[in-house]
């Protein structure tokens, strides 16, 4: 029961999290689930119930949502992830994570200062660019959302609603990807089951609130928690790496 309750609580911060910026409710709760579950079973769990958050957000925002957007970026993040992977069981990663985290703590600082300055649109250009950066991000470290986010939100301009249901589309096929990859690799084991459902309780909590929290704020605000969330990612991966 004290597992189940370590599960549940952390998961309303992360479907708020999720619900708000788009991203990072896996970064939230991987900051619990290690204490008292082994790396990669706090990982496994903390993707699927990541995914159950992002399939719920992308049903309710689905009208808004346009494939073609996310499916190009997305079969190049499937590709450079597997890669990724492949080169991770044999590299060390522990100061490449350090460096990585200051990358995100700078990406975040100018898009904070010069994002209008920015103009993406949703060409092959772009999308190989943003795709295989967020899926070696991912592949990596286990954070592929911040590069993917950006681009997203630079696509779509100031219309929040699409933001999320683009955000939320994507990140639904890349975190089923990733689940389904864990599972056929043993990584979810049996004991891991009885947590899935305080976690997925916690992210509907979470997202309702969230969803609470989405319709007050306009999309400059949005933008702000967006982009401080990107820096504190980037700061908590460079302090837990160095």
């Amino acid at each position: 029961m004290k597992e189940m309750l370590y599960v549940f609580l952390p998961c309303i911060i992360g479907g708020i999290i999720q619900t708000t910026t788009g991203f990072g409710s896996g970064i939230f709760i991987m900051l619990f689930f290690p204490l008292f579950l082994p790396i990669l079973q706090s990982s496994a769990l903390s993707t699927l119930v990541s995914a159950w958050a992002c399939i719920m957000l992308a049903w309710k925002y689905r009208k808004y949502a346009t494939p073609k957007i996310v499916i190009l970026p997305a079969i190049f993040y499937f590709t450079f992830s597997f890669l990724a992977i492949r080169f991770a069981t044999t590299a060390d990663l522990t100061n490449l994570k350090a460096y990585f985290g200051l990358f995100l703590i700078i990406i975040a600082l100018y898009f904070m200062f010069f994002a209008d300055r920015i103009h993406l649109k949703a060409n092959l250009l772009t999308a190989f660019i943003c795709g295989s950066i967020s899926g070696v991000a991912s592949g990596l470290f286990g954070i592929g959302g911040p590069p993917m986010v950006l681009y997203i939100l630079a696509v779509v301009g100031d219309d929040k609603n699409s933001y999320i249901g683009n955000s939320q589309f994507f990140f639904s096929m890349t975190t089923i990807y990733t689940t389904a990859v864990r599972a056929f690799s043993g990584i979810i084991t049996a004991d891991l089951l009885p947590l899935i459902i305080p976690g997925m309780l916690g992210m509907m909590v979470g997202k309702s609130l969230g969803v609470k929290i989405v319709e007050k704020i306009d999309i400059a605000f949005m933008k702000k928690l967006i982009y401080g969330f990107l820096g504190l990612s980037g700061l908590l991966t460079f302090v837990t790496n160095i």
